[in-house]
């Protein structure tokens, strides 16, 4: 991921055609977003952690996008739901601030 463009495109495409490879970008892609939101995951990995700390506050349409593709990833199976809880929990809260 380098920039607000290239989250856009992978989150978009999880809308799109949400298979396992589009859904693991998207998710990561997600968890850059609320990581620069201000609600970074426990386990975000350093490299993750540094760009999300070089980029600033994300477009609010970026922040809606990445909400939507999460739904999108969760509907692929009972696994990817659950898996995914608490991500669409903390992008949740920071839209709804």
């Amino acid at each position: 991921m380098e920039d607000w463009d290239s989250l856009q495109e992978t989150l978009a495409a999880a809308c799109d055609m949400a298979d396992e490879q589009t859904a693991e970008r998207a998710v990561r892609a997600a968890e850059l977003v609320a990581a620069t939101a201000g609600e970074p995951a426990d386990e975000l990995s350093p490299e993750d952690r540094a760009w999300a700390e070089t980029h600033g506050i994300p477009p609010a349409e970026l922040l809606d996008l990445a909400c939507r593709s999460m739904k999108c990833v969760a509907a692929l199976s009972d696994d990817w739901h659950e898996r995914l809880n608490d991500l669409r929990y903390r992008l949740g809260d920071v839209a709804a601030a």
